[in-house]
């Protein structure tokens, strides 16, 4: 056998152990549920500061968005558009549509960026590893994990939110 087939990379490592503890109470607890959950309200948010009325969000009658400069007002009887500020100005449905599935899909992996921040914190994790929330989350080892679902997840949402861009 020649030198280049003994250096082949070895991928066992990808494989999970089944009868490996995973250091928390309950290892059948599915953590990431959690993040969903919290993705999901974040994404929420983003749509309602979008499609609520002017104080509350960032959609404007017509008749306010005629007089700014950057538009002439909404496109095809709308009576109302979204305009976040006057580099992004959605005044016809699609451009409405589009920027909130690119909006709602950033502000989907929030949650996700807050938790890989968090996991490179050694100190923290040491910390919460002794409380109560180890019964549901592994703090010990929970950066590999971290990282493997936020390259899932993120992405099919950078897709997402590309094309919507």
């Amino acid at each position: 056998m020649g030198k280049s087939m003994k250096r082949l990379p070895n991928y066992d490592f990808l494989q999970k152990d089944e009868d490996k503890d995973e250091g928390s109470l309950r290892p059948g607890a599915k953590w990431w549920h959690g993040v969903f959950f919290f993705s999901l309200i974040s994404m929420l948010a983003c749509i309602i500061t979008l499609w609520a009325p002017d104080p509350t969000g960032a959609r404007m009658p017509t008749a306010i968005i005629a007089t700014m400069p950057w538009s002439d007002g909404c496109q095809g009887g709308l009576k109302s558009c979204i305009c976040p500020r006057e580099t992004i100005c959605a005044d016809d449905l699609l451009s409405m549509i589009f920027l909130t599935l690119a909006r709602s899909t950033a502000w989907f992996d929030y949650p996700l960026y807050m938790l890989l921040f968090m996991s490179k914190a050694n100190n923290l994790n040491n910390f919460l590893q002794k409380t109560a929330l180890r019964c549901w989350i592994n703090f010990s080892d929970i950066t590999k994990y971290i990282h493997c679902l936020a390259s899932l997840w993120g992405s099919r949402v950078l897709l997402t939110a590309s094309f919507t861009y």
